[in-house]
């Protein structure tokens, strides 16, 4: 059988889309930000409250220079910031972020909004693994998201189901990123672009959707934990909804179809794995579930269990040319944990690495000469990137 009609015609749109950015004329990244283009593509055109649409971004560098792109995205930052350490380096803020645009198709239904349709993007379930991912010129790459949508209301608070058209707006900035390129000599992705639209139906939720999970997260003498974030996945490990704890540490997902379902819930703000997870299963003779999730204090032996950070490295020779081939291993420890991070720079002299932030020990290989010890002491904070530029004095042996 053929694919429906309406998807092929949207598999064309999404083709001769690409085929105009990419022929478009191209500058340098670094005269225009915005050479990066964004096309987005849902996988469903219509969804049901308040199930979640899967997107996929499409990102393709326009511009003659490499650019380096901070991923996964993730909503634009709401909690609290990481006090800075007296003394010491100020914690590094910043990476990419999306904001979703949804407005009625039908100009009617725009009209009688009172408050606009609303559209997040759900981030990480369990520990974050943020990573840098380098885009050549006329290369692309793609990233798989998940939108949880809000129709608009009119008066009375009354949901305007139907039709919308749907953009995201792809950010991206570093509180250090201005020094990092002078230092490093390379171009990281900063600024904005918007997608394509593309138009979805919103539908209200079916009579199956009669089911519902709520709780409260508590420590283990049942003080009430604000601020947790509460991920609910279903029976396929799908991202269904997020929401974030109130004050008395409640949470809940109301107009679920039955079926089993997973909870997760994590500290966002703190940099140790606090991931508890616990299933519930609604069922037509019990479609309700209610449950208290204990979060234990971190125990962390393990170095996975750590936040990284995305950090750059741009080694050199004596006279500034760029060195490829060089390996790079990293040691971080702080007596009971140990990580250990190898890579090794490409043609432009340059590796991403993932580190534990505070400080590591790293050393200099390359066939042919002598190893070399350095120190590197990455920021601290839960966002952002670090980069380090190093002089290899590469002596043959």
């Amino acid at each position: 059988m053929g694919r429906p009609r309406t998807t092929q015609l949207a598999l064309i749109g999404i083709v001769l889309l690409f085929l105009s950015l990419f022929l478009a004329p191209r500058v340098s990244a670094a005269e225009n930000p915005g050479a990066l283009k964004l096309v987005v593509s849902l996988e469903q055109p219509v969804i049901a409250a308040p199930l979640p649409v899967r997107a996929s971004l499409h990102l393709l560098n326009g511009s003659q220079t490499p650019v380096w792109v901070y991923r996964r995205a993730r909503p634009p930052a709401t909690g609290p910031e990481l006090p800075e350490e007296e003394g010491g380096a100020p914690p590094t803020r910043g990476g990419t972020m999306v904001t979703v645009h949804l407005e009625p198709t039908e100009a009617a239904a725009a009209k009688q909004s009172a408050i606009p349709g609303r559209g997040r993007i759900l981030t990480w379930t369990g520990l974050p693994h943020p990573k840098l991912v380098k885009v050549g010129p006329g290369d692309d790459f793609e990233e798989k998201v998940t939108l949880q949508l809000s129709p608009a209301l009119r008066e009375g608070d009354q949901p305007i189901w139907g039709r919308y058209r749907l953009s995201v707006v792809y950010h991206a900035s570093y509180s250090n990123g201005q020094d990092l390129e002078r230092i490093l000599s390379l171009t990281l992705w900063q600024g904005e672009v918007t997608s394509n639209p593309v138009d979805i139906e919103l539908q209200p939720p079916g009579a199956e959707a009669r089911g519902s999970v709520a709780g409260t997260v508590v420590t283990p003498d049942t003080r009430t934990i604000p601020d947790a974030l509460v991920s609910l996945s279903d029976e396929q490990e799908h991202l269904v909804n997020q929401v974030q704890t109130d004050l008395d540490g409640r949470f809940s997902f109301p107009h679920l179809p039955l079926g089993l379902y997973w909870i997760t819930v994590r500290r966002p703000y703190i940099t140790e794995d606090t991931t508890v997870f616990q299933h519930v299963e609604l069922s037509a003779a019990q479609p309700e579930a209610a449950a208290q999730i204990v979060m234990l204090p971190p125990e962390t032996y393990e170095p996975q269990k750590v936040l990284h950070k995305p950090v750059l490295f741009r080694v050199e020779d004596s006279a500034g040319r760029p060195m490829g081939n060089v390996e790079i291993e990293a040691v971080w420890s702080n007596g009971p944990i140990m990580d250990n991070v190898k890579g090794k720079t490409g043609d432009d002299g340059i590796a991403a690495l993932n580190l534990i932030p505070g400080r590591n020990y790293v050393t200099l290989k390359r066939h042919g000469c002598p190893k070399q010890d350095e120190r590197s002491d990455v920021a601290p904070g839960a966002e952002g990137i670090d980069g380090f530029k190093m002089v290899f004095s590469c002596a043959k042996k």
